[in-house]
């Protein structure tokens, strides 16, 4: 169960008095070795002690987690006796909250240096486990701080954004195989278009990577990230082989894979994607090229998220075009 931000500062304010008289009688009276053997202090960035007790599970009892002197067991971490994650993306537990370094660096002469000069030591972001959980901009979050430390955190894992530029990579995003009337060289060599025809264009080879969508996730530390890839518009141009432009077009939204050619009569424009009969004026060898572009979207289990474009590689194939001749007789 949840506690409200109050009853936290209030139950960690009883429990630092209960550490401070632990820590007194602990000097007044010699702890067995054996005892004192069985489980390693935590320690926050700043120097501060975190107090642990060894269970059978390997885990600590104290808010700051046994940090694996003790027990056999994996690390576990705990606030006010509930379990919390020891690390998210707001940072590592530190037995009060989750710490990172803050970026950007507060000014000079804000409060949070306590008197301190940039460049000497840092200010450190303090998000509690409920805004942590919360997610989103938890800058406005009740319990949320910052305060100087002489040493910077070390990283405790990728953030929610890296761990979605790791998502997209997965995915393998690319510009599919050409398709389009007449069929190109390569495939076919006797293959000639008509000059004053519709070129239909479509994305041959349709998979989940070329034409969308695509679902891939990542997750380190505790932390998740879900990410989907939609192809957003391919851009198309269509050069001569003096490498001038004869046209270019864009296919968005829905009609961006195109529409293979059925067969049907070939003066008929394609309903989706394509030249038209005017672009097409030019008899040769030309070059057809495609470019993909996406829009992955992006949700973390800390509640951030957010857009990544990408652009897949361009693709390129040749067609050729030729004059019809009109055979008269007599």
């Amino acid at each position: 169960m949840l506690t409200s931000p109050v009853t936290r500062t209030v139950a960690r304010a009883m429990a630092g008095s209960v550490a401070t008289l632990a820590t007194l009688l602990v000097m007044l009276v010699p702890i067995p070795m054996a005892v004192a053997d069985e489980c390693t202090p935590g320690t926050t960035p700043d120097g501060v002690m975190i107090p642990c007790e060894d269970d059978a599970g390997g885990g600590g009892d104290g808010d700051g987690g046994d940090p694996g002197g003790g027990g056999n067991g994996p690390q576990v971490c705990r606030d006010l006796g509930e379990v919390v994650p020891c690390s998210t993306e707001y940072g590592g537990w530190d037995g009060d909250c989750y710490v990172r370094n803050a970026s950007p660096q507060p000014p000079a002469g804000d409060p949070a240096w306590e008197g301190h000069e940039p460049g000497d030591g840092i200010v450190l972001e303090c998000t509690p486990p409920d805004c942590a959980e919360a997610g989103g901009d938890v800058r406005a979050c009740q319990g949320h701080s910052y305060y100087w430390s002489a040493d910077p955190v070390a990283p405790v894992g990728p953030t929610a954004e890296e761990l979605a530029q790791r998502a997209v990579a997965a995915m393998n995003l690319t510009m599919g195989q050409i398709g389009s009337t007449p069929p190109a060289t390569t495939s076919n060599p006797n293959a000639v278009g008509a000059i004053g025809l519709p070129i239909w264009l479509w994305i041959a080879n349709r998979a989940e990577n070329t034409i969308g969508p695509i679902a891939r996730s990542a997750s380190e530390g505790g932390l998740s990230v879900s990410a989907t890839g939609t192809l957003d518009r391919v851009e198309w141009t269509l050069t001569s082989a003096s490498g001038t432009t004869i046209g270019a077009i864009t296919c968005d939204g829905p009609n961006a894979p195109g529409t293979p050619y059925d067969g049907r009569n070939s003066a008929e424009p394609s309903p989706t994607c394509g030249f038209g009969a005017d672009l097409n004026n030019s008899p040769g060898s030309l070059t057809l090229t495609g470019t993909a572009y996406w829009v992955v979207e992006w949700q973390s289990s800390g509640g951030l998220g957010g857009q990544i474009p990408f652009t897949s590689p361009s693709n390129s194939t040749q067609i050729r075009i030729g004059e019809l001749q009109a055979l008269v007789q007599d």
